[in-house]
């Protein structure tokens, strides 16, 4: 029975609402400003949103480009089988994937969806810059 019992609290704490930042793994880290460099046609994965409890309650996270004919950003459902990591096997989520297009740089930012920081192109903060070459 306690092994029954552990289980189902394993299965259940997998349902819980977190996020999984991989852009940062991808930054360069002997630059000045965050950069992440990239080949063209190379995707990788930014951000993963496990939809979990208690739920984001208005706040869900994303990243947009600033420049997404350079890289493009495209966030799809998705479920883990991995335990204990994003998004989650019981509510799933959304993994966000950085696309090199074309040569040349941008910016991305992670923000709330649901609000327009992400539109204030001006402002520099949390701001990081996408180097896109081909080779």
């Amino acid at each position: 029975m306690r092994n029954i019992i552990l289980c189902i609290v394993i299965v259940l704490l997998q349902g819980c609402a977190g996020t999984r930042d991989s852009y940062k793994n991808l930054i360069e880290k002997d630059l000045a400003t965050p950069t992440i460099q990239m080949v063209v046609d190379e995707t990788k994965e930014v951000l993963a949103v496990g939809d979990g409890f208690p739920g984001w309650w208005g706040i869900y996270p994303t990243i947009i480009s600033f420049t997404p004919e350079i890289a493009s950003v495209i966030c799809k459902k998705e479920r883990n089988w991995i335990p204990f990591r994003e998004p989650g096997l019981v509510f799933g989520g959304t993994v966000c994937y950085l696309t090199a297009d074309k040569v040349g740089e941008t910016w991305i930012k992670r923000g709330n969806i649901y609000s327009d920081e992400l539109d204030n192109h001006e402002s520099h903060v949390g701001r990081i810059k996408v180097i896109v070459t081909d080779q």
